[in-house]
């Protein structure tokens, strides 16, 4: 199932690469069976997992733009008179899956020129709380990556502390939270008060 997560939002890719090399597509019947069955388990998995973690958002969102990513490329890829001829609701659906891909995306740079602003100079570092880790290269940054499905931080049945941006100033050390809803970074108060710990994650610099 971690392989097919990872997989998933290059299907599209990979079967438009297929087909621009002259491989044949597959029977419409063929298409929409592959079509169905990966929605069945598509969102069977992404309410299983979601379980867990009372549904975030962002994890249902992610869980579905990839059940559609990969079920919608199966009917792209269908073939009639024997060519590749995608109906309109295929190229609908695969047009409306592309906009959470390009959200995720989208959110590396939004993170990146934020963190900048927000530091104003001074020393700042990124990390994952779920994974008590520091952020070392910009795909941990995509909307998709940077959230937590983990339980145990929650507040007003609000889920947080996603990704934290550490900035050392001179006169304290502040935290902020970053919310993929609000895109954007907002201020921890009172961290130290805090049941699990949020600083010393990283190492600002």
């Amino acid at each position: 199932m971690y392989l097919v997560v990872w997989i998933a939002p290059a299907v599209p890719l990979i079967l438009s690469a297929m087909t621009l090399t002259g491989l044949r597509g597959i029977p419409t019947f063929l298409a929409h069976t592959l079509f169905a069955v990966t929605l069945l388990f598509g969102v069977f998995f992404t309410i299983a997992s979601g379980v867990l973690s009372l549904f975030s958002t962002t994890q249902l969102l992610h869980g579905f733009s990839l059940t559609m990513a990969l079920g919608f490329g199966f009917l792209i890829w269908s073939e009639q008179d024997g060519k590749v001829r995608p109906s309109r609701f295929a190229k609908l659906g695969m047009a409306v899956s592309v906009i959470p891909a390009l959200w995720s995306l989208l959110t590396v740079p939004m993170i990146l020129i934020q963190t900048r602003v927000i530091a104003g100079g001074s020393p700042y570092c990124i990390a994952e709380h779920a994974e008590n880790s520091p952020i070392e290269t910009l795909h941990q940054l995509r909307g998709f990556s940077f959230y937590t499905a983990e339980t145990g931080y929650k507040s007003t049945s609000e889920w947080y502390f996603h990704g934290l941006l550490i900035v050392d100033d001179t006169a304290e050390e502040r935290i902020y939270n970053w919310s993929p809803r609000r895109w954007r970074f907002d201020l921890v108060e009172r961290p130290d008060a805090l049941i699990k710990q949020v600083t010393n994650l990283c190492v600002p610099s």
